[in-house]
């Protein structure tokens, strides 16, 4: 049960997502970046932790992913998705996705290649950034309870949201 700042129960407080429309961001509060993991050894099963690595996705449908340029001395490089599913206590790279396909969700995130997402270097600050200077993707995430982002790079800022619809 969930309380007020007096201590009185909030009664029908509800912790979990459920059926979103609208994207909620998985991170945290909107506007937040989900944080990069620099490589995928913590997500193996002999790494004390690796259930809790990623973030949660309440299992919604959709992830929809935003990459920019956080405009650092460098370019940005790619950034990988991976599932994490409690029935199989693994981790695994998410398909890209074919979306764009006559039967889109039939045939969604079926592609044998890694998700993957780069930006490119748009010159500008990112409070300076045209929407066609960022890069977005959405992938069918239907069973996977938690997802995970792997970059070794500081040149992204990486947001990740989850809808119902």
């Amino acid at each position: 049960m969930a309380t007020d700042a007096n201590g009185n129960t909030i009664f029908g407080h509800h912790t979990s997502w459920g059926r979103t429309r609208s994207p909620k961001n998985i991170a945290g509060s909107p506007g937040t970046a989900v944080i990069l993991l620099g490589a995928t050894a913590p997500l193996r099963a002999s790494v004390a932790g690796y259930k809790i690595q990623g973030y949660a996705t309440e299992n919604q449908r959709y992830l929809h992913v935003l990459v920019t340029d956080a405009h650092g001395s460098g370019a940005p490089g790619a950034i990988t998705l991976f599932g994490y599913c409690h029935a199989f206590e693994k981790w695994f790279e998410i398909g890209a996705s074919t979306m764009d396909t006559p039967i889109a969700e039939a045939a969604a995130n079926t592609d044998p290649t890694a998700a993957s997402m780069q930006t490119a270097n748009s010159g500008r600050a990112e409070a300076d950034q045209v929407p066609s200077d960022r890069d977005y993707a959405r992938f069918d995430i239907l069973g996977i309870d938690r997802v995970a982002f792997v970059g070794d790079d500081d040149e992204s800022n990486v947001y990740a949201a989850g809808s119902t619809f």
